[in-house]
């Protein structure tokens, strides 16, 4: 969709055609980690100053945002030489800082900026497309001149939306025990596969979704799953547990827990067999006493817990006894690196002993080495996952995988201490 904004432009002007409608869809990608760690006040103060320079630096008339939503969206004033220099201030607005009094805050944008003379709602449906299919990730503001070109989504009210909770399929990432070699769990990850944009992966975009499409899509992901698990099972495949990642959002929805349990009543499978992952602290988007209720629930039907990004400060201890945490995922933002990095090996050692005081098992993620995996796996954790471990895989490979696994599939590489 994305052209070369001269040739439009020249195009345009030879043609001698009237000046498109310039329309503008700006999203914060980090809103959830900005929400987490500013609060709900700064966060909308932030995102107002950004609305405040799109309205006085570049005349944007701006359609109304609710509080709480990170997206701005709009119209410019129309004009084919306006786009080069309506792109060059978008690109300064999006990459200034914002000072929020006692702390300046720089965050991730995506903004989309499109040209054409089809209806302003069809606009604003392919801009919102394009920032779509931007990566969320990336840790640089994105800007993108699009065409409109009614060619390239025939209708664009008609076209399928980014998020349909029918385009999710499961996959399964092994975590291996790092003194047997066996299979401890299956972590549950989600792809989507969207018609038009082909796999795209859940995490990176869930930050998008309303809590009613997020609710629907956690239902049908933990259907996927458990009815995977059944299926192992009556194969005879050993699978001890799935985990699952849950946000805070569906934790304070009641209803979450009324489906977990369902369904796992539904396949006669114990709740000891599913456990969830939590980010802490709890309720950190959805508020505390909600997602705590949900959470509580779950321990006390038996479900097991985990809590994710562990060491990174923002937990309490408290929170491992109040709801009975039995293990505990250390990212890589701690395992990057550890096979030859003092630095890192260090904070994983403290991890690790704060870990076994509290009695709970460790999982090493993001994995991507064999150097790594050899490391993690001599000095304590009690299982590994990442790249280097096992791929993802769909209900049907992890099948294949169990059957022609054992503990000496993978050796671990021997490591000799560096001096």
């Amino acid at each position: 969709m994305a052209y070369g904004i001269r040739s439009v432009i020249l195009r345009w002007l030879g043609a001698g055609r009237a000046a498109p409608r310039n329309a503008l869809v700006l999203r914060v990608e980090n809103g959830d980690l900005l929400r987490a760690s500013l609060g709900p006040v700064l966060l909308d103060r932030m995102v107002d100053m950004i609305s405040r320079r799109l309205t006085t630096e570049l005349g944007m008339v701006q359609h109304c945002r609710h509080p709480g939503l990170t997206e701005l969206h709009g119209f410019l004033p129309s004009g084919a030489s306006d786009v080069p220099k309506q792109l060059a201030q978008l690109g300064s607005i999006c990459r200034r800082p914002l000072d929020l009094g006692e702390l300046t805050v720089m965050p991730v944008i995506n903004a989309v900026l499109i040209s054409g003379r089809a209806d302003p709602s069809k606009l604003l449906m392919q801009a919102r497309m394009a920032v779509a299919a931007s990566s969320p990730l990336s840790h640089a503001t994105q800007v993108r001149f699009v065409e409109y070109r009614a060619s390239d989504s025939e209708d664009v009210a008609d076209a399928p939306p980014i998020f349909l909770p029918e385009y999710l399929r499961a996959l399964f990432q092994p975590q291996m025990c790092c003194d047997t070699g066996r299979l401890l769990a299956l972590r549950i990850l989600v792809q989507i596969d969207h018609p038009q944009l082909g796999l795209l992966e859940m995490e990176d975009h869930h930050s998008r979704l309303d809590p009613a499409a997020s609710a629907r899509a956690l239902r049908i992901i933990l259907r996927q799953g458990l009815e995977a698990l059944k299926t192992w099972d009556q194969r005879g495949l050993d699978v001890p547990f799935l985990s699952l990642p849950i946000a805070d959002q569906d934790l304070a929805d009641p209803a979450t827990a009324d489906a977990i349990l369902g369904e796992m009543r539904r396949l006669q499978l114990p709740t000891d067999r599913l456990e969830v992952e939590v980010i802490a602290p709890i309720g950190g988007r959805a508020g505390r006493m909600p997602a705590s209720a949900g959470l509580m629930r779950l321990a006390e039907a038996g479900c097991r817990l985990a809590f994710g990004d562990f060491g990174t400060g923002n937990g309490g201890l408290d929170d491992l006894r109040m709801f009975g945490v039995g293990r505990v995922r250390i990212g890589r933002s701690f395992t990057a690196g550890c096979d030859n990095r003092p630095d890192q090996q260090r904070m994983i050692l403290a991890i690790l002993a704060l870990a076994e005081h509290l009695g709970l098992e460790t999982l090493a993620d993001g994995v991507t080495t064999l150097e790594e995996r050899g490391f993690l796996s001599q000095i304590g954790f009690s299982g590994v996952q990442g790249s280097a471990v096992a791929p993802c895989m769909t209900a049907a490979q992890i099948g294949e995988f169990l059957c022609g696994h054992g503990p000496a599939a993978t050796p671990l590489p021997d490591l000799q201490r560096r001096t």
